[in-house]
């Protein structure tokens, strides 16, 4: 059975939402419930609309994997205003008396700043003081999501967060794409994941994505391709890949990444198969779920081959000079 696209022309609009690029509103049906409503349609300077094609396909299995692997994420369902494309979501801030703190607020305010003058592209978000920040200042786990052997802290689910990235191939964890939730009484949670439609090759043509399936170039197949994602973070000026970020929280906590790779393990290609399979034919073609497939086999065989390393890490002495060498 395909996944439903709900229909919300007829829902109430309630307001824009600012954060982003791309057309988004909350909205509620008739029912009074309220959602978020995300647009695969942007607009560029002279505002003319943009298309990103299978943006709602690849946020829509993204959400199906997190899931899976028991990390706290937004529940996303395809969704469709009149003839525009997109998803929905739930508010995941229950309490009226919470609010949600983006991560370059966070940043700014506890680590070195962020020039708001600098556009989203070009900001370089120093992964050790994300990585600090988790440690010293959220330290609490997501609200309401339960904890796992190695995963109790907001570092340890952030880790899952990059392992997330890394096997999606999603290039889109900036500093708005993060944050921490403040509740009523002061305390500060870890927000769950959200936001990552721009994974699984959704930007790719059919044509590119044919080609890369059937080439005997081993440049262009997508395990190559896979290896070329980039994350939003950086460590100095360098700016690392979605493996890479990974490998890097990792080394930093060994034992989150370890738990988190178990969990990955048990992904089987079946369930992944399972996943994408129920996508409607109308918004994502056969070439594109045998790509984004191979892509999460590929990225997932990449990062079982840190099991050994990360069990090295167990030792501090280990780790110490591990993390010396990204100095």
């Amino acid at each position: 059975m395909n996944y439903e696209i709900f229909d919300i022309s007829n829902f109430k609009q309630e307001e824009f939402e600012p954060l982003g690029t791309k057309a988004k509103y909350w909205c509620s049906d008739p029912s009074e419930n309220y959602y978020l409503f995300k647009s695969i349609e942007t607009y560029d300077s002279a505002n003319n609309t943009i298309s990103r094609d299978g943006e709602d396909w690849s946020e829509k299995i993204s959400c199906e994997i997190a899931k899976k692997l028991f990390i706290p994420c937004a529940d996303y369902e395809l969704a469709r205003d009149h003839s525009t494309r997109g998803v929905i979501t739930k508010n995941f801030i229950s309490s009226d008396n919470a609010y949600l703190v983006t991560g370059n607020e966070i940043l700014k305010n506890y680590s070195a700043p962020i020039n708001a003058e600098i556009q989203k592209k070009s900001e370089k978000q120093n992964i050790m003081h994300v990585y600090i920040i988790l440690r010293r200042i959220i330290r609490n786990k997501p609200l309401g999501f339960n904890s796992l052997p190695g995963v109790k802290s907001a570092a340890d689910f952030f880790t899952g967060y990059l392992m997330l990235d890394a096997l999606l191939s999603n290039q889109d964890r900036h500093s708005e794409n993060w944050g921490l939730i403040v509740t009523g009484k002061g305390r500060f949670h870890l927000a769950p994941s959200f936001d990552h439609a721009a994974g699984l090759g959704r930007n790719e043509s059919d044509a590119t994505k044919v080609n890369r399936l059937t080439s005997q170039d081993q440049g262009q197949h997508v395990s190559t391709y896979v290896q070329r994602a980039r994350s939003y973070f950086y460590l100095k000026d360098k700016r690392l890949r979605t493996l890479k970020a990974f490998e890097y929280f990792g080394i930093l906590n060994p034992r989150a990444a370890l738990s988190w790779l178990a969990q990955l393990n048990a992904l089987t290609n079946d369930i992944m198969q399972a996943i994408i399979d129920p996508v409607p034919a109308e918004i994502m073609s056969d070439v594109s779920k045998e790509f984004a497939f191979e892509m999460l086999c590929c990225n997932k065989s990449n990062m079982m081959a840190l099991i050994p390393f990360f069990k090295e890490n167990l030792d501090p002495t280990f780790r110490k000079r591990q993390i010396k060498t990204y100095e």
